[in-house]
């Protein structure tokens, strides 16, 4: 009788490592804890509204000419205007949702110092960046400063007349908070 035993032991990497580097079934983590700070749910106001933004870390699984998984910042966000009546609400849904309005914790081409987030809220393919910054020490309060990424906007896109006029992004998200 025959009996083989095979042990698999996934190898774990920072998430600085290049993906290049490293075997297949690879664990991208976040050995320093680097997204902890930004975990959990955040409130602000803007115009009356209440905005809230829940942030979580994920475990991805890639797979493509590698394939390995990678733990990443993904969000969601709520916002209830003042006679409360809930405007848009992605939490609640959180866990369900194939896509996250809020991904990635990346530094800014520009400015390494900088972290950004990608804003991809659904709207005709209409994207931004978020700059992130902490206002404490504590990293108890942030601000955020939303920058519209121009794309290619089709005319099918339900506000491309309105964009064409120089109007801002529909978003329904502040510029600044």
């Amino acid at each position: 009788i025959l009996n083989c035993n095979l042990f698999y032991t996934q190898q774990t990497y920072s998430l600085e490592t290049n993906v290049a580097d490293v075997p297949n079934g690879s664990y991208f983590k976040d050995l320093n804890g680097d997204f902890n700070p930004y975990i959990g749910l955040w409130k602000g106001t803007w115009n009356d509204k209440v905005v809230y933004i829940q942030f979580k870390k994920i475990v991805d699984y890639v797979s493509g000419t590698k394939y390995y998984s990678k733990d990443r910042l993904y969000g969601e966000r709520k916002i209830i205007n003042s006679n409360g009546i809930v405007e848009i609400d992605r939490i609640s849904t959180f866990d369900n949702n194939q896509y996250h309005e809020f991904s990635g914790l990346n530094v800014k081409f520009s400015n390494p110092a900088q972290k950004q987030l990608y804003f991809a809220p659904g709207i005709c393919g209409m994207t931004a960046n978020l700059d992130v910054n902490f206002l404490n020490a504590e990293k108890t309060q942030m601000s955020l400063h939303l920058i519209y990424r121009p794309g290619y906007l089709d005319e099918s896109c339900p506000y491309y007349n309105y964009m064409m006029q120089g109007n801002e992004p529909p978003f329904n998200f502040p510029k600044d908070i």
